[in-house]
């Protein structure tokens, strides 16, 4: 019987979440500071290009992290249960 492992379900969700919620920080940020400084919309294009940017790095170095934990466990696919 094959078991679920959470602990890289969980991993493999939240790099999923890294690049949307960097975007999603970026236009906020962005939108608050065109409305204080009344510069629309160019804050707004600034922080959202440091949000992809930000999310893009983030999430190569969480998937890199993610590779090298699992290349150095094992991928479980030698497991003579399954």
């Amino acid at each position: 019987m094959i078991r679920p492992d959470f602990k890289k379900m969980g991993e493999i969700s939240s790099l999923a979440l890294i690049l949307p919620s960097s975007i999603a920080v970026g236009l906020a940020i962005g939108y608050i500071l065109d409305r204080w400084f009344k510069s629309e919309p160019y804050m707004l294009l600034i922080w959202l290009l440091l949000g992809i940017i930000s999310g893009l790095l983030n999430l190569w170095r969480g998937i890199r992290k993610y590779l090298k934990e699992n290349e150095d466990t094992g991928s479980g696919h030698n497991n003579p249960e399954e």
